[in-house]
């Protein structure tokens, strides 16, 4: 898979994250699974992972976009611990989440990230919890943005309709051509549709993967339910 622009994603998209709660080799089977699934739909899946198990991957996924949880600005040989860009981009990341509530980055830091990922042709998916900062994250023209608030993040609730409603507002004042993302909550098809009605442009599910009895069946509804 080449190198991806905002103008190749085929809206609407939707993110398949579980996070840390597959890990290992249930992890990258449900990668695999994922990237099946997914081919021959006409919308950008993208998968995101722990950095072992996505770099594991990464190469082998022909439909679905290697995604990674988070990266880090590294420079000058310092950075222990921590996950460049550069070396998401050689490992065959194509694209990666950037503020989500497990990882708040101050707003010098996420612009910067922002500029270096958009330098490597990586794309970039950056969390917004308000409309305020939704409007915030747009003016630094990410490729996407996600409004989710933070304290749905885990709970299995959706956002209401007065919270998407403002948030897609609230990017659009600042940036046209950005693709706007609602999340929290996903569990099924109907909640997707509902999203898309109201105007997103792409969602997500993260912990409803993991904890359902046919990983299968509930990604082909979900992928379907964007048609």
């Amino acid at each position: 898979m080449s190198q991806l622009k905002r103008s190749d994603l085929k809206l609407p998209i939707f993110t398949v994250s579980p996070k840390t709660y597959l890990l290992g080799k249930e992890s990258v089977e449900v990668a695999l699974l994922t990237d099946e699934i997914a081919a021959g739909r006409n919308h950008s899946i993208f998968w995101t992972a722990p950095y072992p198990e996505l770099c594991k991957v990464a190469n082998e996924l022909k439909h679905a976009i290697p995604t990674a949880q988070h990266a880090d600005l590294v420079g000058n040989g310092k950075g222990m611990g921590l996950a460049p860009l550069e070396s998401l981009k050689y490992a065959g990341v194509k694209a990666v989440f950037l503020n989500h509530t497990a990882h708040p980055l101050p707003v010098d830091r996420l612009a910067e990230t922002i500029d270096k990922a958009r330098k490597l042709e990586i794309l970039t998916i950056v969390a917004a919890d308000t409309p305020t900062e939704a409007k915030a994250v747009a003016a630094m023209d990410p490729d996407v943005v996600l409004c989710e608030p933070s304290v749905l993040v885990g709970t299995g609730q959706t956002s209401n309709s007065m919270y998407i409603t403002e948030t897609i507002s609230a990017v659009r004042e600042v940036n046209k051509e950005i693709v706007i993302m609602e999340g929290a909550g996903i569990r099924c098809g109907e909640d997707v549709r509902r999203l898309i009605e109201k105007g997103a442009q792409g969602t997500g599910i993260s912990s409803a993967l993991a904890i359902t009895a046919d990983r299968r069946a509930l990604l082909a509804e979900l992928f379907s339910a964007l048609d």
